[in-house]
């Protein structure tokens, strides 16, 4: 009698990145190849920890920073790496523009280092940050945005997806007008 014993890996996978034994390797590769990709849905504990899937663990690393996004409407954790060229990227446009050093002191004064994962693959978010951006809420949409991991309340969710949906209400047609305007960008130029 053979017995064969089958494992599920999917449980923190995102759609079409299942993996069996076989093939774990050649997902992890793709996975770090388009960055940080899917969303989840987790709840904060009493203590304002949430669960980080473990997809984007791995590609976050060891070195974490949390903080804001660029534009300053959800919280991030970022790879230390991406997080300094953010840093960097604000830093050399307000040397060329005060108006910028805004922005720079923001970014910098909402992100927090010396964050880690606990041993059950939760982050601690900073008070700050679930003040201003999570108001008490207990449920978390945790999504890929390819550089780094994006946390909104579930409520900012509704409201972005209800947004999105109304601005776009065709997605094909909002990027055909986005290409175009590219091709004629491109012909102006070359």
């Amino acid at each position: 009698m053979v017995v064969i014993s089958v494992t599920d890996q999917r449980q923190d996978a995102p759609k079409g990145m299942e993996t069996s034994n076989g093939d774990a390797s050649e997902n992890a590769q793709a996975a770090s190849r388009l960055g940080f990709i899917g969303v989840y849905n987790h709840s904060i504990d009493n203590k304002g920890r949430v669960i980080v899937p473990q997809t984007f663990r791995g590609l976050l690393g060891e070195k974490i920073i949390v903080g804001v996004t660029l534009s300053q409407d959800a919280i991030a954790i970022y790879p230390q790496e991406v997080w300094e060229e953010k840093v960097e990227m604000l830093s050399t446009l307000s040397r060329q523009d005060a108006a910028a050093e805004v922005f720079l002191t923001r970014f910098a004064m909402y992100s927090f280092d010396g964050c880690g994962f606990d041993n059950q693959g939760r982050v601690l978010l900073p008070a700050a940050l679930r003040d201003q951006f999570l108001e008490g809420a207990q449920g978390v949409q945790v999504s890929g945005t390819t550089e780094y991991v994006r946390l909104v309340s579930d409520k900012q969710a509704a409201l972005e997806r209800e947004s999105f949906h109304a601005k776009y209400p065709d997605a094909s047609l909002a990027i055909s007008a986005i290409q175009a305007r590219v091709r004629n960008k491109k012909a102006e130029d070359g």
